[in-house]
Parts: structure tokens; sequence; C-alpha cells
């Protein structure tokens, strides 16, 4: 199995932790209320905990049913928890308690802010939540000293974990990025300078890629050789600029040709491409190849008159390798060129 790439495994961290962290949330409400009923029956349900649990629940419902959406989902969250404290902490403040459990959940919070958000909004939300938290209690005082100094804890514990959470998110989004930079890299390297289709390594590295699926598969496999014709009067006549604009327009109306069925084209050298046909036996593929002949005479290549001859071949077992499948294919494609060129073989 191909691994996923990093942004979609990071995507799919994200859900992960949302979810994790709302169904922790609810069961933390579910099994409170059943070690400790509350007084209030069914008042209770309008209490800061149970409409926590409330969104809690739908942050979970609506993250599963729309996942791509999960940092704009959480950060709504994020808001109707920070509203749960607001009505939590002037309870707290009148009764003189401390209330762990909320300084426990809204620490969670930071953590779960970092690794949704990444470092710059993560550390945004984490910094108006500790100083609404702060002065909240402030505005609801007087607080008397030792309670104060339980708050002040709270917001330096929540600052610690945030520090925490900073640094590892941090390392993260610095090798995501150097990931997706080397990725990239890669790419552009596996592909022709010049056409952009994949170069002479990568065709060869597809094509052995293509065989061991299709014998494991049991599925047919065939590949196009396709050589621009006269190549070298264009070059003589309207120079190499010229050549090159054909060679790049001609890799180009090849990949969107069978880009979109799965097809893969490569530049194997000069004016000759290999174009790689998973799961089409030779009848298929010639007709591809005739559908490609008449394309290219069919329309001007970067405003020139040009034709191009076509060679197929098709794997014939798990005896066949890619040398044997290539020469048949190049071999039909030189009869095609001794046949008048402009045609399929």
């Amino acid at each position: 199995m191909k691994p996923l790439p990093l942004p979609q495994l990071l995507q799919r961290n994200r859900v992960m932790v949302v979810c994790s962290a709302s169904f922790a949330y609810l069961l933390y409400a579910a099994l409170t209320a059943l070690v400790d009923p509350p007084r209030e029956g069914w008042a209770a349900l309008a209490n800061p905990k149970n409409i926590a649990a409330a969104v809690a629940l739908l942050t979970a419902a609506v993250t599963l049913w729309q996942p791509r959406h999960v940092q704009g989902i959480y950060a709504l969250t994020s808001v109707g928890y920070l509203l749960v404290a607001i009505l939590e902490i002037p309870r707290a403040v009148a009764w003189g308690d401390m209330p762990m459990h909320l300084t426990l959940w809204l620490t969670l919070n930071v953590l779960v802010s970092y690794l949704v958000f990444g470092t710059r909004l993560g550390t945004g939300v984490n910094v108006v939540s500790v100083l609404t938290m702060l002065v909240s209690v402030l505005m609801n005082g007087p607080v008397a000293p030792s309670n104060l100094a339980d708050w002040l804890t709270a917001a330096i514990v929540m600052g610690g974990t945030g520090l925490i959470a900073f640094s590892t998110v941090t390392f993260i989004e610095q090798n995501l990025s150097a990931d997706l930079y080397t990725t990239e890299r890669l790419r552009a390297a596996r592909k022709d300078a010049l056409t952009e289709v994949l170069g002479r390594s990568a065709t060869e590295e597809e094509l052995e890629r293509s065989i061991q699926q299709a014998l494991k598969n049991r599925a047919p496999l065939s590949i196009i050789v396709t050589d621009i014709d006269h190549f070298k009067r264009v070059n003589d006549v309207h120079g190499h600029g010229a050549g090159d604009d054909v060679l790049r327009s001609f890799g180009k109306r090849l990949r969107r040709s069978v880009g979109g069925s799965g097809g893969q084209v490569g530049r194997w050298g000069g004016e000759e491409f290999l174009v790689i046909l998973p799961g089409l036996a030779r009848p298929d593929a010639l007709a591809v190849a005739e559908r490609l002949r008449a394309e290219v005479a069919g329309e001007p290549i970067a405003g020139l008159d040009v034709t191009a001859s076509f060679g197929v071949g098709s794997l014939r077992g798990a005896e066949d390798n890619a040398e044997d499948l290539f020469a048949r294919a190049d071999s039909a494609m030189y009869n095609a060129k001794r046949s008048g060129r402009n045609s399929v073989r």
C-alpha cells in the first residue's frame, strides 16, 4: 500500500485529536454524573459542564461528517468552550472555589489547539483563552489570595503546556515544510526539464512498477513508443528553439490525451516518447495509438504541421520483462516508420 503524503497524515491526525478530546469530555461528563449525580435533576442540563458536553458531542459529530473542515469546526468549538468558561468562572469565584475540572480541560484544549491550528493560530487561541480566564476572575472579584494563587497556578500550567506544545508543533511544521520541499524537488527531478513529462529514469521506474502491478493483478498492460517524424528537418529549417517548442507541445498533447485514464507519458530520449497504458490489452492500445496519431496530425503543434509514428507492445505474461516489452514496441514503431510514417503498428 502506498503511504499517504505527510499533509494528508497531518489532516487525519487533526481529526483524530479533535474526536479523541471530544469523546474524552463526553466520557468525563457521563462518568462524573454517575458517580456524583446532580441534585438539580433535569435543571442540571443547563449547567456549564453539560453545555460543554453538548458542544463536544456536536464537535465530534460534525468533524466525522466533514473531516476536511476540522480546523473551522474546532475554531467554533473553541469559542463555545470559552463561553462555557466565562459562565463557570463567576460561580467559582463567588463560592471561593477553584474549579479543577475546568482548568484541566482548558489545559487539554491548549494541546488540541496547537495540533489543530498550528503554531500561529494556536498561540492566538491560547493567549485569548488564558487572558479571558484571568480577566473574568479579576472582574468577578474580590478574590481571596489563596484562591488567586490557585488561578495563577492554573494560568502558569496552561502557559507551560502551551510552550511545550508550541515547541513540538514547530518541530512538526519545520519537518513538514522540509518534506514538502524535498518532495517537490524529487518530483521535479523525475520530470524531463524541457517537456515536463517523466524523464528517462523515471519512465523506466514507472514501466517496471506497472509491469509488476499488472502481473500481481493479472491485468493487461500495453505501451506505446512514438517518435516525431522528420524531427531533424524541424530543427534544420526552423531552428532548435522551434524544435524545443514542438517537443514541449507534443509531450503535453500526449499527457493530456492519456492522463485522464491513468496513462503515463515519459520522454525516452530525443524526439522519442513512451506511453504506459495500465489495464489496456493490445487492441485497445492500438485504438489509443491511432487516436493519438490523428490528434498529432490533425492540428499543428507549436504552429508547425508534424506527424508521428507509433508502435504498440503488450505484456505477454510473467515471463515477459521491461526490456522485451519495450523492444517489441520500439520495433513496431520502426515498422511504422518504414511503412511511410504517420502510422500505427
